[in-house]
Formats: structure tokens, sequence, C-alpha cells
């Protein structure tokens, strides 16, 4: 399919003898992030090309790809929270190394002067 630069382009490309592929309603539901209500202009303009099951077409691919990308950001989600509980232990160690050495520097001072 050639290269659409903008929406207008995109809706001449709607014929009443076009094919519908998964590709074009990608490109539909792209601009529809950008251009909240273009998935409409797009699928009025389908239907009255004479594709009468495009809101259809149109659902079903939204929810296929937005269950897969939900799944994958659930993922995402667990492993930066395990990523996160490590780091978070980690800086937690090092206080705790950081609080003995203290500690330690102190009651050696304290020693110390004790002796003078």
């Amino acid at each position: 399919m050639e290269c659409t630069p903008n929406r207008e382009s995109l809706l001449a490309l709607i014929q009443p003898d076009m094919h519908l592929t998964k590709d074009f309603i990608k490109r539909i539901y792209g601009y529809e992030i950008s251009y909240p209500g273009f998935a409409e202009q797009a699928i009025d303009a389908l239907a009255r090309a004479g594709c009468s099951k495009a809101r259809k077409y149109y659902e079903d691919w939204v929810a296929e790809y937005e269950a897969a990308y939900n799944a994958e950001m659930k993922e995402v989600a667990h492993w930066y929270r395990l990523e996160l509980e490590k780091r978070w232990e980690k800086r937690r160690k090092e206080g705790e190394e950081q609080r003995t050495q203290r500690e330690r520097k102190q009651s050696s001072r304290k020693w110390m002067d004790g002796l003078f």
C-alpha cells in the first residue's frame, strides 16, 4: 500500500472497489490516536463506499491489538517492579553498610579519645 502522509490522503484512498486490509485499519487507528474522531470519520467513509462491516473489522482489530498491548505492558510492569525492588534492596544494604562503618569510626574515636 502506498504511503499516506496525512489523514486526507488516507480518506481519499477509500473507494467502492477497494480491499480493506489490516494495514489500512492500523493506519486509521494510528490517526485516531493523534486525532480523536478520525476513526469515526474513516468508518463512515468506508460505509458509504459499501463496506458495511468496516466498524466491526475496526473494533475487532482494536480489541485484539489493545489486549495484546495490555498483556505486554503487564509483563513490562512486573519486570520493572522487580527491578525497582532489586535497586531498593541494594540501596538499603549500602545504607546499612555505611551506617555500620560510621558506627565503627565513632566507636574507635571514642576509644581513642579515652586513651588520651
